[in-house]
């Protein structure tokens, strides 16, 4: 490590100083015309560099010790303390040193004394080897949810008047960047890997879109709740190719298969983002006459555990554009465009909020699950509270003895929707061509809990574990709160009542943004105030090369369970103006729930055709004799027709999502196509390959028919292949 400094010594307490805002008594005995003499040549300079490694054996955050001995991960708070554990190197990448550079240099704005910094690093690689947790009531210490590398060079600079967290006003410059490969794998050298590849992280203060993103002021500050950024305008970027590789050497590059390209690129406006300290509130309290839990601590229902909480919210600028498309071959790629507030939501209301806390629960303690139905526009209610007011508890599968990493999400929202695809296809004559279409979704009210074990399963027949792999319990809901209670009501009166939520509510829809060319005609057709849940258990989030199991299934990231997964959805299925869906058309009500004992579903990477490289996926779903379908009358919810009580198998074999480039379509225009084997009972075999007649197959698909309360009898698919092929085209610009 070498340091150098062309700054007289006082000068360097001096800038030290400045890390707390202008103002604080603490400064009043400092000459702040001595401080604001110092310009750019005379700051601070630091570099690192190290031809070898920097190695971090353990790293220990201990959350909940409540005083307990240094290292210990027992005496803490019951049921809440945990220490999570970090191990790996950092070293320079491609054959280079460690390198980093850090500068700290004061200044002066209209006579306020201000603090830049800048950091930038050479290309490095982080290893983490150990990523894990301990707690009292499971010591996980031993085992890893994987091995992760990641490649990165960029740089930070950070410009701020009256102290480097000032957080009285808009008086920051920041710009951050970084590029590089984050890859994952579940084992040692060699493993198959797993690659975010071509990683582009960045963000700016800028002046907006319209005025061309030039450089503009903004906030990063810390204040009683902890550490704030907020602009009037930022531009973002988080974009990476999905990759893949079945045998490589060492967090590989070179070679991967490209699978897809996602993320998200543009403007922000009023962004802010709230990192704070506080895990998981323990207790309730009450509103109304229901009782919820205290999920924030702020509601006077008791103490909040330590961890993490992280608050965001923006609207999207007019260049924001969210990204899918080829990750390699021709390039072409969909970008979601000029977002819109949904009609009547007010430009109070952020288009998007997402409140995310990070902690550790263990031993069945703490918030239990989630609330399906029931009405509730916010909170998170009790088991008793959520059945009193008629919806669906779920659970969140975590029990006594059992402990695992935390997500939480509760009362996250989205009320926005694209307006514009722009298809952007360098391969053709047609590089770019913008169409006035619409892949709406949005989300009422979406809750998560997503529960995460340091725990990988073995291939083979037999469900044998490791002790390096990602384990999850989800639970996922999107909700259109209390539509579809006063959409089945038996008073038409209540039932004429149920879409007022609508602008608020979930959607699902295709949409034409300009019919007829006529700008603010916009009409969709999809799943209308919907409710979605989907619910797995020990779930296994697989990198590999294959599983003997199920040789038919190529290699790739798998996601598996033996133990059950749901996946249902529910709403109105029509359509209707944008502008007003109070009273949408309406073809049924449908209610959809593929409840499964087994799942398996699985990306892949695929062969290029004439340049275009689409993304594979294989699959089954062993359905385990409560799946349904209802499409109920809208006027008279109670006359449905029923398919319930499915059992059976059904698969995919060989299926691809392509956006095809316009150079290999008859009429020029890209497309995208989405092929595959549809596979039922026997036929959906994937454990032997080559055999003349499948003999791994699943069992029969059976299920009852009826209309209302009517059993018409049993539908039975011993057998069947049905290949799909779908193409979906927008014919002009």
């Amino acid at each position: 490590m070498a340091a150098r400094s062309s700054a007289d010594p006082r000068r360097a307490l001096a800038l030290l100083a400045l890390l707390v805002p202008a103002g604080a008594s603490a400064l009043e005995a400092l000459d702040d015309a001595g401080l604001a003499a110092v310009e750019g040549g005379d700051g601070i300079t630091t570099v690192i560099g190290n031809p070898g490694s920097l190695s971090l054996n353990q790293l220990r955050w201990h959350t909940d010790n409540a005083g307990a001995a240094p290292g210990a991960c027992t005496g803490g708070i019951a049921n809440r303390q945990a220490c999570t554990l970090l191990g790996g190197t950092l070293s320079g990448a491609d054959g280079n040193p460690l390198a980093l550079t850090a500068t700290l240099d004061a200044f002066s704005s209209a006579g306020v004394p201000g603090l830049g910094l800048a950091v930038n690093w050479q290309p490095q690689l982080l290893r983490l080897n150990t990523l894990t947790f301990a707690t009292p009531t499971v010591d996980y210490s031993s085992r890893t949810l994987g091995q992760v590398g990641l490649y990165s060079q960029g740089g930070l600079s950070l410009r701020n008047s009256g102290g480097v967290f000032n957080s009285s006003g808009n008086t920051a410059l920041l710009d951050f960047s970084a590029t590089g490969d984050l890859i994952y794998r579940q084992g040692g050298a060699g493993s198959p890997e797993l690659s975010f590849g071509n990683l582009s992280f960045s963000n700016r203060f800028t002046s907006g879109a319209a005025a061309s993103h030039a450089t503009a002021a903004g906030l990063v500050g810390i204040d009683l709740q902890g550490l704030l950024f907020s602009a009037p305008y930022t531009r973002s970027e988080l974009l990476f190719d999905l990759m893949f590789k079945s045998a490589p050497t060492d967090f590989d590059r070179s070679g991967r298969s490209p699978m897809i390209k996602f993320g998200w690129s543009g403007g922000l406006v009023n962004p802010q983002v709230r990192v704070m300290p506080g895990g998981i509130g323990y207790g309730t309290y009450t509103s109304g006459s229901s009782t919820l839990y205290d999920i924030s601590g702020s509601n006077g229902g008791g103490a909040r555990s330590e961890g993490l909480n992280v608050s965001a919210s923006w609207d999207f600028d007019s260049d924001f554009a969210f990204v899918l498309g080829q990750a390699g071959g021709n390039g072409t790629q969909a970008r979601m465009t000029n977002w819109r507030r949904m009609a009547t939501v007010p430009t109070s209301t952020p288009m998007l909020t997402m409140p995310i806390t990070l902690d550790v629960l263990q031993n069945g303690v703490g918030p239990a699950g989630l609330c399906f139905g029931g009405g509730f526009t916010s909170g998170s209610p009790v088991q008793g509270s959520c059945t009193a007011a008629g919806g669906t508890w779920v659970g969140n599968g975590l029990g006594a003895g059992e402990a695992a990493f935390a997500v939480m999400i509760r009362d996250g929202r989205l009320h926005a929707y694209n307006q514009q695809i722009e298809v952007r296809d360098p391969a053709s004559a047609n590089p770019v061509t913008v169409y006035d279409w619409s892949l709406l979704y949005t989300f009422g009210k979406l809750d998560a809990d997503i529960l995460l074990t340091p725990e990988g399963r073995n291939p083979g027949a037999a469900v044998t574990t490791n002790a390096i792999g990602l384990r999850a319990d989800v639970t996922l809901a999107a909700q259109s709160p209390g539509y579809w209670q006063k959409a089945n009501s038996a008073s038409a009166a209540t039932r004429a009542t149920a879409g007022t939520g609508w602008a608020t509510n979930t959607h699902f829809m295709l949409a034409d943004t300009k019919v007829g060319g006529v700008a603010g005609q916009q009409y969709g057709v999809g799943i209308v105030n919907a409710d979605l849940l989907w619910v797995v258990r020990d779930m296994y989030f697989r990198v590999l090369a294959g599983d003997s199991a199920y040789p038919l299934i190529p290699a790739g990231l798998w996601m598996q369970t033996d133990t059950g997964a749901s996946y249902r959805f529910r709403g109105l299925l029509g359509g209707g103006n944008l502008q007003d869906l109070s009273a949408p058309t309406g073809v049924a009500l449908i209610d959809l729930n593929l409840a499964t004992s087994r799942f398996i579903f699985a990306l892949n990477p695929t062969a290029p055709v004439a340049g275009d490289a689409p993304i594979g996926f294989n699959g089954l779903l062993d359905f385990d004799g409560t799946a349904y379908l209802s499409l109920g009358e809208i006027s008279n919810p109670s006359a449905a027709f029923r398919l319930y009580d499915v059992v059976g198998r059904v698969g995919w074999k060989n299926g691809s999502v392509n956006l095809v480039s316009g150079q290999n379509t008859a009429d020029g225009l890209p497309k995208l196509a989405i092929a595959n084997e549809l596979l039922f009972g026997s036929s959906a075999n994937f454990t032997d390959p080559g055999a003349a007649v499948p003999t791994g197959g699943g069992a029969a698909l059976v299920g009852k028919a009826g209309f209302g309360s009517e059993n018409f009898g049993r539908i039975a698919l011993p057998a069947g292949t049905w290949h799909s092929d779908v193409s979906i085209k927008i014919p002009g610009s």
